[in-house]
């Protein structure tokens, strides 16, 4: 059989007629939804779970950084119930909202997370006990994972949101 032949006989059998109107349902299916506001919604989720998470990152730097307002246990408390809640309000969100996600994203954001809550809880129980000496080596730790390590966690998470909603 040779070219010509098989074009014909792939033309006439309506296979191409049928890969074209696949490919413009597809194209249709997904104009609707955007149109739908369900693409709307979603930007909107991510908008929120990621300011909720750029919060959470701050307030953990400032509950690690060696630069704090001032030792008393008073000051210190603050700082913990503030990373606790903030660490609360992104969760909840995450947690309400995560059905938005893909199932990689959702992963990368509960990986990240979990990273959190175990920094707060190794800066909490391990470095800063309470009435104790803090445990400088251990505090030193924290810190320069905090800076080396949640970086390029926190870029990988914002540019796959990027994706999400198109921006390039």
């Amino acid at each position: 059989m040779d070219w010509v032949t098989f074009s014909i006989s792939v033309l006439g059998s309506g296979a191409a007629a049928a890969l074209i109107n696949g490919l413009m349902n597809y194209r249709t299916q997904v104009r609707s939804i955007k149109e739908s506001g369900l693409y709307a919604k979603r930007a909107e989720v991510l908008d929120e779970m990621m300011k909720r998470m750029e919060r959470l990152d701050r307030i953990v730097g400032e509950l690690v950084s060696p630069i704090q307002d001032d030792a008393s246990k008073e000051a210190e408390m603050r700082r913990r119930v503030k990373a606790s809640e903030a660490f609360n309000y992104f969760i909840g969100h995450y947690l309400r909202n995560r059905h938005y996600l893909s199932k990689s994203l959702s992963d990368d954001m509960a990986k990240l997370a979990e990273e959190y809550k175990t920094m707060f809880h190794e800066f909490a129980y391990e470095a800063r006990l309470d009435g104790e000496r803090p445990d400088t080596k251990k505090w030193s730790e924290l810190v320069t994972r905090y800076k080396n390590d949640f970086p390029p966690k926190r870029e990988h998470v914002a540019n796959e949101f990027r994706k999400v909603i198109g921006v390039r």
